[in-house]
């Protein structure tokens, strides 16, 4: 399903119920960020300033496979799922920018990450990543911004039909996800009977799919995934908390290292009319560019022969520009 104007990509996985053995994994370590509640992140290589990976909307900590390598191998770097994503418990409080933001500065603080960090986020990780530079700017290194959301990218007007399309499928998801948390809370999602609630991914390995997987049948994994799209669908509402959130704080970067690329490819497979997609196109790489402006030292990228997730499509890519923002912070 495409999700035109907010672009959250679903890549799940087929649904195997994990044993409680298969629980204690390399991917799970739960943090403490006070008020009773855990984030999970888990942390690798070493050096600084720590890289710290936001995923976007239905994405997990598998999302950045292929750079985690790569990236660990000059510098630590930390993945993490947000509030009731994952093995993270779930927040008492509406998933908007602000909220995951403070969820982020509690769990850094709480794992005693020194020093100002890189933050790396892709699609709707990429706003957040951002919202959180506007509000948290001294424990900031840099930031990589991964075909990344971002307030205003809905400022475009397209014709009736392609806003009926885009209405249509948006409001076909936030239906599903309602749907799928009930039937989570009734206990009913199974491998044979998932009800269109997550679809196949089969290259990952046997921990990943563990990992991944655990959540699935999780009622909070599904309201989660609910309340960002809500906070961020301007179908659902005429002004949208992130943006609003995003616009207020939003101020300029100074000299702060800062690399935003942009998928090449993003909106090739678009349900609605060439004429829309071209005008989506275009307000989604003007709004890049006007990112990348926000610091002297900004730089927008196109990557060729690359859909929405760049870091898989194009690992290098993100690597060199992860490479890039560490090498320009340490000096």
């Amino acid at each position: 399903m495409k999700q035109i104007m907010i672009l959250f990509s679903i890549a799940l996985l087929v649904l195997v119920r994990p044993t409680s053995a298969q629980q204690e994994s390399s991917f799970k370590h739960l943090i403490d960020i006070g008020s009773g509640r855990h984030l999970n992140m888990i942390c690798v290589g070493k050096g600084s300033p720590t890289v710290v990976f936001l995923q976007g909307h239905t994405g997990n900590i598998t999302d950045w496979r292929m750079v985690r390598g790569p990236v660990s191998a000059f510098t630590r770097s930390c993945f993490y799922d947000r509030a009731g994503m994952g093995f993270s418990d779930p927040s008492t409080k509406s998933m908007t920018a602000e909220n995951v933001a403070d969820d982020l500065h509690a769990l850094l603080r709480a794992a005693k990450i020194e020093g100002p960090v890189v933050l790396v986020g892709h699609s709707l990780g990429g706003l957040f990543a951002t919202f959180y530079a506007d509000k948290f700017p001294s424990t900031l290194a840099g930031l990589v911004l991964v075909d990344p959301s971002f307030s205003g990218q809905f400022d475009y007007m397209v014709g009736p039909n392609d806003r009926k399309i885009i209405t249509q499928d948006n409001d076909h998801w936030d239906s599903l996800l309602m749907t799928c948390e009930k039937l989570a809370q009734a206990d009913q999602l199974s491998k044979d009977d998932n009800h269109d609630c997550f679809h196949a991914r089969t290259n990952l390995t046997p921990e990943e799919t563990d990992y991944v997987t655990s959540q699935f049948y999780r009622p909070s994994y599904y309201a989660s995934l609910r309340s960002e799209y809500e906070n961020f669908d301007v179908v659902k509402s005429a002004a949208p908390p992130d943006g609003e959130q995003e616009r207020r704080l939003a101020h300029p970067f100074g000299n702060m290292p800062l690399e935003v690329l942009t998928a090449e490819l993003t909106f090739s497979g678009a349900t609605v009319s060439g004429t829309g997609r071209k005008t989506i196109e275009a307000v989604w790489r003007s709004g890049h560019d006007k990112l990348a402006q926000r610091s002297k030292r900004g730089e927008s990228i196109m990557i060729a022969n690359s859909h929405h997730f760049i870091q898989l499509d194009q690992p290098d890519a993100v690597v060199s520009a992860i490479r890039k923002v560490v090498l320009e912070a340490r000096q």
